[in-house]
């Protein structure tokens, strides 16, 4: 009897072995059809216009003033162009991800253009919504975006950091088109923030050159726009700037989001 048993266990003891082996046959060895997915890329933005589309995706990159600093609200320009697009596109417009930074030079953003968290937002959209260069002409962004202003900035000294600030708007727009060949790129042009300060009036023409070369670089690609907004805040600054004396106010970014929409339709 005991042999019987000690045989009876041994059978079994094997044929859970066998078991446990045929059960882990497609882990080790899975076929065509088991096999594990690789992970997807991710979606890429294509060509043939916006008609087509059942909805819009929209990026958002640069510095402070599409981050929306000054805007008590914290939609600034980028959640209100998204919303009045969707309205008057009749479609669902989704923006990605806003991924501007306080405080952004248009150097770190040639270097953040090269991460992939970056690349996949940009990669995807149809619309990329940026600004870029004030902290480089101006370099007077603090404490992560705030700005202290004593009636000192030089225009002369503004004038000197252009030639070195435009070849980054040219590399920053040539990387996004690698990037992403088809979506439209709406960069919101620079204003003179202190223009009702006597001495710093002449600032304007240092802007309105940097506003050129974009316009010229837009033109070139022929797929980009640049919104002014430099008359807006030299004739009402008052009523759109922020309490910082440099970005705007909801009011300010409200104005705008309505230019970018223009610009689009």
């Amino acid at each position: 009897m005991w042999p019987a048993l000690g045989w009876s266990t041994v059978a079994c003891s094997l044929l859970l072995l066998l078991g446990f082996v045929w059960a882990l046959r497609d882990t080790w060895h899975p076929s065509a059809g088991l096999a594990l997915s690789q992970p997807s890329a991710p979606p890429v933005a294509t060509g043939g216009g916006w008609a087509d589309k059942p909805q819009l995706l929209v990026a958002a990159l640069g510095d402070s003033l599409t981050r929306g600093t000054g805007d008590e609200t914290g939609d600034g320009y980028v959640k209100a162009a998204v919303n009045s697009l969707q309205k008057t596109l009749g479609k669902p417009v989704k923006l990605i991800n806003n991924l501007a930074v306080n405080g952004l030079t248009a150097a770190q953003l040639v270097d953040r253009l090269d991460q992939k968290g970056f690349q996949e937002s940009i990669a995807q959209a149809d619309l990329v919504l940026m600004t870029i260069g004030g902290n480089d002409l101006f370099q007077i962004a603090q404490n992560g975006g705030s700005v202290a202003f004593g009636g000192d900035v030089s225009p002369e000294l503004l004038k000197e950091k252009l030639p070195g600030a435009e070849p980054l708007l040219d590399r920053i727009f040539a990387k996004l088109r690698k990037i992403n060949p088809y979506a439209r790129i709406v960069y919101v042009g620079l204003y003179n923030p202190f223009y009702d300060v006597t001495a710093a009036r002449s600032i304007s023409e240092t802007v309105l050159e940097w506003n050129d070369y974009a316009h010229r670089l837009a033109t070139a690609d022929g797929n980009m726009t640049v919104v002014p907004t430099y008359d807006l805040f030299e004739s009402n600054g008052t009523a759109y700037l922020s309490s910082d004396h440099f970005h705007p106010n909801d009011k300010g970014y409200q104005r705008i989001a309505v230019r970018i929409v223009q610009a689009l339709q």
